[in-house]
């Protein structure tokens, strides 16, 4: 279960922000037909912040813990970059005495040094792969720095594409290979022909995608499952044709929105625990094969697509 979590970062004395403990934990207010279940509401939670340009000073991450204090850690970064520490309040575990030198001792610069090893000794913890895909997008949210994927725009502004909790419907019925009357199907690919998003057209709101490997956005890694709103340059041209769609650029995206985890992100052996009302919610709206669905089968899908563009 989410409380996994909370339990983890209560435990080392820094507890999550009161919304995303509820969140976590599956308040009732966040397991309804439209919102999912917590954990999706989470995912949206973090989202929000990973969707927004960072600097080193500006500390609204920080948010997502317990009356942490934000403002003064942004006076604590601003002096820190004048001072030589560029990163400002990121990244002072690995800061040397000397890089610290003019910075007067506090109880809170100590805090941000000890921040990210215990955050990472959190991770370590964790057992249940859900909770441990969540804490990587936290970690990245935090440092700016997950692993390497294909970097692209965020979108700071809420698109009229929404996230709502049935978006796996369309994709579920694609992962099989059945494409609705009047919808398209596009695949976008990276620098080397590779699929990364799979994008639905006319099936409910176009421009929604699901990534299909992983990609970055500012610094944040964000795994296959992923939903998305997608905005391109004007007219994007398709590279080529498909059975379903188009083959389309990666480059030719303009901003990218990411949403939130879909149920597909994790293993079917996962997925009633992680999602629990969500997936019982799929299946009472006779999605197709909710549970047993794998995101395996969406690359699969993309890759016929390109193999028959060609």
């Amino acid at each position: 279960m989410s409380k996994e979590i909370t339990s983890a970062f209560s435990d080392a004395g820094l507890p999550l922000c009161k919304t995303l403990t509820d969140m976590l934990n599956d308040h009732i207010s966040h397991c309804t037909e439209r919102r999912g279940c917590g954990f999706t509401q989470a995912t949206r939670f973090l989202a929000a912040a990973i969707n927004q340009p960072r600097d080193n000073v500006t500390a609204d991450e920080l948010n997502v813990f317990a009356d942490w204090p934000v403002n003064q850690t942004q006076d604590l970064a601003s002096m820190l970059t004048r001072t030589g520490w560029s990163r400002g309040w990121r990244g002072l575990h690995e800061a040397t005495a000397a890089s610290l030198a003019d910075i007067p001792p506090s109880e809170l610069l100590d805090r941000l040094k000890h921040l990210m090893p215990l955050v990472r000794s959190i991770r370590a913890r964790l057992q249940l792969e859900e909770n441990r895909l969540f804490m990587g997008m936290l970690e990245d949210l935090l440092t700016g720095e997950g692993q390497s994927a294909p970097d692209i725009a965020g979108m700071p502004e809420k698109p009229e594409i929404g996230s709502c909790s049935q978006a796996e419907e369309f994709f579920l019925e694609i992962a099989h290979n059945r494409i609705r009357r009047g919808g398209k199907v596009n695949i976008i690919v990276d620098g080397g022909g590779e699929p990364v998003m799979v994008e639905k057209m006319n099936l409910g709101e176009s421009h929604s995608a699901i990534l299909v490997a992983p990609v970055r956005i500012h610094g944040v890694w964000l795994p296959p499952g992923g939903l998305c709103a997608l905005r391109f340059r004007g007219d994007p041209v398709p590279l080529r044709p498909t059975r379903h769609g188009a083959v389309l650029s990666l480059d030719m995206l303009e901003q990218t929105r990411f949403l939130r985890l879909t149920t597909l992100t994790v293993t079917p052996q996962s997925r009633r625990r992680a999602f629990c009302v969500q997936v019982e919610s799929q299946l009472r709206s006779n999605m197709l094969s909710p549970t047993v669905t794998t995101i395996a089968q969406l690359q699969q899908f993309a890759a016929h697509e390109l193999a028959g563009s060609n």
